[in-house]
């Protein structure tokens, strides 16, 4: 899930001060949990000139995305649907399927280790579409391992999230995953999370 601040610096401080142990990167911030969800704390500077690009290159479905990432308030603003693989052959053809254009390509990080990382993304057209992630390797290896949370939290039970109720079957038939309910709205509704009953993430700090 990607959560949306102004202040990177602040948004960590705060997180942590409610417990909440908090994965520093070079761009985001993760909030990892022991079932292999994470939350993405992430500080939008796209430019319009960024956006235009994305555009050109053919990826549309990203440019999308990255404008709306651009014009969101605070808070939760998009959800991934994962699988533990590498590629996302079924579910873009699945996508083909069901009628919904969308840009596909692979992401690639480089250590200094000099070890390389690859994984699939797609991000639909349709913005009511949550973009899609084979994450099979990113997960192994990216994934911090024995994290902990001083707050007590240990995973997301449940994530309600609104969509255009036309799209509710389509994004159920992609994957099963009881952790999220689509209901009939607009964007993030609530979240649920294991062993934590704060309101961290019911609230926008960071306006």
């Amino acid at each position: 899930m990607i959560y949306k601040v102004k202040d990177m610096d602040e948004a960590v401080k705060d997180f942590e001060d409610m417990g909440f142990t908090v994965i520093k990167d070079k761009v985001n911030s993760n909030i990892w949990f022991e079932d292999g969800l994470f939350i993405d704390l992430c500080y939008v500077n796209y430019s319009k000139c960024s956006v235009f690009l994305m555009k050109l290159i053919g990826l549309k479905g990203l440019a999308k995305h990255l404008q709306y990432y651009k014009d969101a308030d605070v808070g939760f603003i998009d959800y991934s649907l994962e699988n533990n693989r590498d590629d996302l052959i079924p579910e873009n053809g699945a996508l083909k399927k069901l009628g919904y254009k969308f840009s596909s390509f692979t992401m690639r990080k480089k250590y200094s280790t000099g070890e390389k990382l690859k994984w699939k993304i797609t991000f639909p057209y349709i913005l009511d579409l949550p973009f899609l992630v084979g994450a099979g390797s990113f997960k192994e290896r990216m994934k911090p391992k024995g994290i902990v949370h001083k707050n007590g939290a240990t995973g997301i039970e449940k994530v309600i999230w609104g969509v255009d109720s036309k799209y509710i079957e389509d994004i159920n038939s992609l994957y099963d995953d009881k952790r999220l309910e689509l209901v009939k709205g607009k964007g993030f509704q609530s979240i649920k999370i294991n062993g934590y009953t704060g309101d961290a993430f019911e609230k926008k700090y960071y306006k």
